[in-house]
Order: structure tokens, then sequence, then C-alpha cells
């Protein structure tokens, strides 16, 4: 069973609202700085800044070649870094067990303060919005709240306490949805109130029957993502704790959202919720999401049925944008023990962005944090 403690609602990362800019960090192999120059292209044509942190301290608009990398700084900004307005003004909320970023690198983003902050939430696991009257909202996973009991053995972990001064958000306006082990980012999407997409695995096996008709060879990859998928939804109906596509949506709607089925997950691979939105110069919504580019025919085949579904039930989407970093490159650093656990999940030939949700359980909305253009939401 799925609710809110709070059902007042009227619904890391953002809504779709209107972006300066995105940010990433740890940015070093091969196949992540490909990652980075296809976002590089897709900023341009969209007309926002990119920010790249990956020496651990200095903010840049460009890929630095002196090879002067932190080997510990994460990859995932979206969990490390938040870009907020609170009661100190703009601010870039900074995950203290990372290096402390250098103020005068910021550049662009100087009109923001640095508050290096011990009780951060993963910001896979909620996402920020706004109600028509200008109010904040957050809607967080329960595993990214300490309660009473446990934050003195997870002091990492924030406090509703803690939720509330860092994103300035009223104690009414932060919905905690019962403790599931997913991130919220692998399976819901907000994208522009009151819509917010929902991965469906029913909806998921039956594109994978109009994959197995359009090409009937493929058997193999079919038996693969038929048996993941199934997998998915006998856990939703057998485990407590593991929400369905239904229940979602019924807490959704019971709160005032318009919940919005849609194929978005296959396996652990292949993610198309695991996305950025945002408010574009067109008006409409702009979408960047995981791509399976450079590995099936019929993989590919998905990517387009996910576009045809996602602009048909969202019209508002204008730009659909799919990144993969190209071929993935097998003669890299030799991967560690937990790659080398996870590497023969899930599909066999990969891409650079299936490659980092298989084996670091990630994709492009983990790597990158959307920066808000505070001044048109204000």
């Amino acid at each position: 069973m799925i609710n809110f403690r709070n059902n007042n609602i009227s619904f890391k990362g953002y809504d779709a609202l209107p972006v300066r800019g995105l940010y990433m960090q740890g940015i070093r192999k091969n196949g992540e700085i490909n990652i980075f120059r296809e976002m590089k292209n897709i900023t341009d044509k969209e007309g926002i800044d990119i920010f790249v942190n990956q020496d651990g301290m200095n903010v840049n608009q460009e890929l630095s070649d002196n090879g002067n990398y932190e080997e510990f700084l994460s990859v995932w900004g979206q969990d490390n870094k938040a870009f907020v307005v609170n009661q100190n003004g703009k601010t870039i909320l900074c995950n203290s067990r990372e290096p402390a970023l250098n103020p005068d690198s910021l550049g662009k983003l100087s009109d923001f303060e640095l508050d290096r902050q011990k009780y951060m939430p993963r910001g896979g696991n909620y996402y920020v919005g706004y109600k028509k009257n200008g109010d904040r909202w957050i809607i967080i996973n329960g595993m990214s709240v300490a309660r009473d009991v446990d934050f003195t053995k997870f002091g990492d972990v924030p406090t509703m306490e803690h939720i509330e001064e860092l994103f300035d958000v009223k104690p009414g306006n932060i919905y905690v949805v019962t403790d599931f082990t997913n991130d919220i980012d692998e399976i819901i999407r907000p994208i522009g109130y009151p819509n917010v997409l929902v991965n469906d695995y029913r909806l998921s096996l039956k594109n994978l029957e109009k994959m197995k008709e359009e090409y009937p060879e493929s058997y193999q990859t079919y038996n693969i993502l038929k048996d993941y998928v199934e997998a998915r939804i006998d856990e939703e109906d057998l485990l407590p704790g593991v929400p369905s596509a239904d229940q979602l949506c019924k807490t959704l709607k019971d709160n005032g959202f318009n919940p919005i089925k849609i194929a978005g997950r296959y396996t652990e691979d292949i993610n198309y919720m695991n996305a950025l939105a945002f408010k574009n110069k067109k008006n409409g919504i702009s979408y960047i999401t995981n791509s399976t580019k450079h590995t099936y025919p019929e993989l590919e085949y998905l990517e387009k049925l996910f576009e045809e579904d996602l602009v048909k039930k969202v019209p508002e989407i204008t730009d659909t944008y799919f990144v993969s970093g190209g071929e993935h490159d097998t003669t890299e650093a030799v991967p560690g023990i937990f790659e080398i656990l996870y590497a023969d999940r899930g599909i066999k030939k990969k891409n650079e962005i299936m490659n980092i949700l298989t084996s670091r359980h990630g994709g492009i909305h983990c790597m990158t944090a959307e920066i808000p253009n505070f001044d048109m939401i204000g």
C-alpha cells in the first residue's frame, strides 16, 4: 500500500520548470566524456548552459584535458548537488563528503551561495515543484527521510526538519511516499504539473510483443526482457513495499495529479523514466533520457515506441533527446568488483549509458542536476 503522510497535495530532481542550465561532475572516462559531449550538444540546441566539475573544486563550461581529476568525485551530480532557493537566497547544496567547490570558479553561477551539507537527501529520491501560489512542494521516498529512532544510526540522512530548512518548504508541503527500495526517478517522472509519468511494466510487456512481431528473429533479446519485466510484475503483486503502477496512479490521482501510464522501463539497462524534463523556449517541454542506440535494432525499436507513446500522451513535449555515449568501450580500465558482478545482467551489447545503468545503477538523470531559472519562476 502506498500513501502520502500528507494528503493535501496540490503535485532530486525538479518538476518540468524553466532552467538556466545543467550541472555534471566527475567526468573522467571516455564513455562519460562522450555522454557529456552529447549533453553539450543538447544544451547548445536548447540555448541553455552546461557546467562541469571534474577536479572536485572548479566549475567550468568546457571539459579540461589536464587530467587533474579527483578519483573519488562521484559522477552523480543529481545526488550530490542541489540548486535551490531558501532563506539564504540562491544556494548550491553540496554533499560534505565531496571536495569543497571553489567559490571563485563559479562564473555564471556566482549569484549562488555555497552550502556544504551532511544531511542531504539523495537526488534520485525526491522531486521539487511549485504550487500555483508559488509555494514549493517536495515528494520524497521515505527511505531518504530519517526517523527519530534511526537518526543516530543513519546520521547522514536528513530529518523532516532538515528538509524544511534546506529547501525552504512548509511542513505541510512535504509528501513522503511509503518506503520502497527503488529510487523515485526509476519509476515516475513529473512532466509539468499536474501530469506525472508512471512506469507500467504491463505496458512494457505489450511493447515487447510489438518488438517480437517486428523482429521475430530476436527471440533471445525478447526472452531476456520478458523475463525481467514479468519478474518485476510478480514483485509488485507479491512483495509489500513494491508499488505497482495502479497503486501509484491511485495515490497520485487521489491527491490532485494526472498520472500517465507509460512503458518506460524494460531492464536495469533500459530505462526511459530516468530523465530530465524542463520548460523550453518554445513554451513546451524538452525531455532528455537514456538511449538504446548502438546496440541492436530491436532495442532501438523500443526507443522509437517510447518516443511515439510519450508525444502522444504528453503533447506538450516538443523535443525528445536520447543520450547513449556511443558504443561501450570494453577495452577501457579494468572494471571494479561492482562492475564485474553486474556486467552480464540484462543485454550483452550495451552503449555507454546502458553500461552505467547496469553496472553503477544510475542514468542521465542521476548524472545531471537541473539549475532552475528562479528569476523566471519567481
